[in-house]
């Protein structure tokens, strides 16, 4: 495999980056690029890891270096194995790198994208649960975690999306992000002033900027709720039209399942569960009422037969939402080749084979779709401060 090349030619000499030995390029976008690189050191010790660099343009931009460090600052101390892992964050002196854990296989977005070309309505009911009990342990953790001076870190995510949650090909499962992640103030609460993350995934309390809990994202672990054209008509389905059970899409969905979806994506934060051990509670008992396969190796068999062998995972840059889904591979369900698709990180995979973009066309590229983003910003604070506010009981 190409991600194991090294192995054939350990006496090659590459380029480096802080001390790290690159690789490839895996992927880039309009905050930075991400490189599959190796640490080495005495002894023949030899380790791949994920390198994710910020652009230079963005090192006086105090928002997204903030995210950028946020991310590092925070995976750094969750030590648990369904978190990414941070193993160090440097400047080359051309910006600013966070060098993390190597996951071979995708998302959880990139495996429902190429289930969805077999004909599947979703993710079987057994990696399903194990994947939102995996995901509900990261938040548990990441929440109750104690810190240096024996007080819970009280982190919460507010972005947890299928584009966040890695899925290994051993079947491991990794939620990644922390950029815009939270950690609660002295007096218990996060007092949101902004709404930040996915729209589709936004809760009530995120777009009313009320303060936040570790309830806002079990509402996330659910499911996407509303697909609509614009981000006003998004926020406005998620205020106030009515949350469409799964049955409706997914027939002889188990009532069960169901019903624990439901309080997990319920409005009012008060009808949802409690914390995140409550909902994996929960889920773990219906699993074992229908025979679920839950175990990591159902996970792995499904990801290694959905996913090409020669992915790398990785998180998106500074949460940025701007970042274009862009072309990866897929399994053709009636040739068994894979075919391009939507990616499991919002980047340009790099085809080795294309020669790179030139500096004029990535250029008008950024002009292009800085300009569209300020106008689509702008016009959704206009209707957002018109329309919704008014209709918002504060």
């Amino acid at each position: 495999m190409e991600a194991e090349t090294w192995r054939a030619q350990p006496t090659v000499s590459r380029a480096q980056m802080g001390g790290y030995e690159i690789v490839r390029k895996i992927a880039s976008g309009g905050m930075g690029e991400v490189y599959l690189a190796n640490q080495t050191g005495p002894v023949d010790f030899r380790r791949q890891v994920v390198l994710k660099k910020l652009h230079p343009r963005f090192n006086s931009d105090p928002q997204f270096v903030s995210m950028f460090l946020n991310e590092a600052r925070i995976a750094a101390n969750l030590a648990h194995p369904n978190i990414i892992h941070i193993y160090e964050l440097f400047d080359d002196g051309d910006g600013y790198v966070i060098a993390m854990e190597y996951v071979r296989g995708g998302t959880v977005l990139s495996l429902l994208r190429s289930l969805e070309t077999t004909g599947a309505t979703g993710l079987p009911f057994g990696p399903l649960v194990r994947i939102a009990m995996s995901v509900c342990e990261a938040l548990a953790y990441a929440y109750n975690e104690l810190d240096a001076d024996g007080l819970p870190r009280h982190v919460i995510h507010r972005d947890v999306n299928p584009s966040n949650v890695l899925v290994g090909y051993d079947g491991q499962v990794k939620l990644v992000d922390f950029g815009i992640a939270k950690v609660l103030v002295e007096e218990g609460v996060t007092h949101g002033t902004t709404i930040k993350g996915k729209y589709g995934y936004l809760t009530p309390e995120q777009i009313r900027c009320q303060p936040l809990d570790e309830r806002s994202d079990l509402l996330s672990v659910g499911k996407r709720l509303f697909q609509r054209d614009n981000e006003m008509q998004m926020m406005y389905a998620i205020l106030e039209e009515p949350i469409p059970p799964p049955s409706e899409h997914v027939p002889d969905y188990p009532k069960d399942l169901e019903r624990i979806v439901m309080k997990a994506l319920a409005r009012n934060r008060e009808d949802r569960y409690p914390n995140a051990n409550a909902l994996a509670d929960d889920l773990r008992v219906v699993s074992r009422l229908h025979d679920w396969d839950c175990e990591k190796a159902a996970l792995s068999q499904l990801i290694k037969s959905s996913l090409p062998d020669d992915q790398i995972a990785f998180g998106q840059i500074g949460s940025d939402p701007s970042f274009q889904k862009t072309p990866s591979r897929r399994r053709n369900p009636t040739t068994g080749g894979w075919v391009d698709a939507d990616s499991f990180a919002s980047l340009v995979v790099i085809d080795a084979a294309k020669p790179a973009p030139s500096a004029l066309s990535a250029s008008y590229w950024w002009a292009r779709e800085t300009l569209v983003t300020v106008a689509v910003l702008l016009a959704v604070s206009a209707m957002f401060w018109l329309w919704i506010v008014p209709r918002i009981d504060l």
